[in-house]
Parts: structure tokens; C-alpha cells; sequence
């Protein structure tokens, strides 16, 4: 009897502070003209701080597909209207991604721990892309280096470095969803240099962002190669 009444009390006070607090922000953003771009920012605290609780086991997806949306949701919006105060929400969620990171676990035993951690690495994978590409438009592109060509390598090898390591880290743990989430990074990077990068880019810039991209993969291949048994790599 006590058990029960204790789980109908968590219920109905959790639920009444919840709707409470939703209300609070109706009339916050209503009353106080708070603008919708603060939306964002409070999705990826609400997100954040509920990344550090314990859930049910039914409930392992629910944060990481948060963390995806907000990333997606975060990077089209500053996309449309490159409004700054999206920086901080997308802030926020690159944040979030990280810490959700511990979650994923070497050797997942089900299915749904597998889901789970799939969705947590290549959140991590939107929310970091999201959130540099966003941050590089405005302080670089939009900044200081608005007058400077050579910005445009920043974000290319700055992701192929990410991919690169996340590639090697992957195989050296053995876990294939790290590796999987490196190589997203290392497609996107390419496929700026070959679609963008040769295209705005010439001269020494250009070979040079061509000669780095590539003697870093090389460099990653032979560490990647020197890294595994001499059986696997004759089989």
C-alpha cells in the first residue's frame, strides 16, 4: 500500500510540476517576448540536463534522438536566418552529445543497446558538424577572416582530422559504430574538398588542402595497417 501511494505521488506531483513549468514558458515567451530562437536553447538544456538521470530501459532512445533533432532542427534554422542567439542552443547540444558519449557501451548485449548507441555517436556526428559549421559562418565567414580564402580549409580538415581519429580509435576498440560515425565525418570533408574546396580555391591553396587531406588519410591508413595483426592483413 505504501508503494503504491509513493509511485501515484511521484506521478501526480511530477506531472503537475512538469505542466507547470510548461506553462511557465507559454507565458515566458509570450508575456516577456522572448524571441523563438531561445526555443532552441531550451530544448538543448532541458536535453542536457535530463542526459545526466538514470532512465528505464525503455527510454535509452529517447536522448540521443533528442540530441539528433536538436542538432538538425539548430543547424537548418541558423542555415534560414543566421541568427546568433542559435549559437548557444547549438552550443548547448554539441555539449549535450558529449556527454551522452559515456552511454555508449564497447559490447552492447541487445538490440535496443545497440540502436542506442548508433544514435548517440552519430548525434554526436549532427550536433559537432552543426555546430562548427554554424560557428565558422559567423566568426570567420561573417568576422574576421571574411576577406580570407584560406578560412574555407578550416572546416574541411578540421572534420577530416575528427573523421581520421574517430576511424583509428573505432578499430583499436573494436567498436564499429565509432568507425562508422568517422567515416560520415571523412565523406563530408572530402566531398567539400572535391564539390567546393577545388572549386573556390586555387593555386597553393588549393594543392596544399588537396596534399593535406590526402597525406592525412595515408598517414591514418599506415597507422591503421601497422595497428593490425599480420594474419589479418595477409588473409
Amino acid at each position: 500500500m505504501t508503494e503504491m501511494m509513493a509511485k501515484w505521488d511521484v506521478k501526480v506531483l511530477g506531472g503537475l510540476g512538469g505542466a507547470l513549468l510548461a506553462l511557465a514558458a507559454v507565458f515566458l515567451w509570450r508575456d516577456l517576448h522572448v524571441p523563438a530562437e531561445a526555443l532552441l536553447i531550451l530544448a538543448a538544456c532541458v536535453t542536457l540536463a535530463l542526459a545526466f538521470l538514470s532512465v528505464p530501459r525503455g527510454g535509452l532512445l529517447v536522448f540521443p534522438i533528442a540530441v539528433l533533432a536538436t542538432s538538425a532542427t539548430g543547424g537548418l534554422w541558423y542555415a534560414a536566418t543566421k541568427h546568433p542567439l542559435l549559437l548557444v542552443g547549438l552550443a548547448l547540444t554539441l555539449i549535450t552529445s558529449v556527454v551522452m558519449l559515456p552511454r555508449s557501451q564497447p559490447k552492447s548485449d541487445t538490440t535496443l543497446e545497440r540502436v542506442r548507441d548508433v544514435l548517440v555517436w552519430f548525434g554526436f556526428t549532427a550536433a559537432t558538424i552543426a555546430a562548427t559549421w554554424a560557428f565558422y559562418f559567423h566568426f570567420l565567414t561573417l568576422g574576421v577572416a571574411e576577406d580570407h580564402i584560406a578560412r574555407r580549409l578550416v572546416l574541411t580538415l578540421g572534420w577530416l582530422v575528427i573523421g581520421v581519429v574517430m576511424v583509428f580509435l573505432g578499430r583499436k576498440r573494436g567498436t564499429p559504430v565509432i568507425r562508422d560515425a568517422g567515416f560520415c565525418f571523412v565523406a563530408i570533408s572530402v566531398g567539400k574538398t572535391l564539390l567546393y574546396d577545388t572549386a573556390n580555391l586555387d593555386g597553393t591553396l588549393r594543392v596544399a588542402g588537396l596534399a593535406a587531406a590526402g597525406l592525412l588519410m595515408l598517414g591514418t591508413a599506415w597507422l591503421s595497417a601497422r595497428s593490425t595483426p599480420a594474419n589479418v592483413r595477409s588473409a
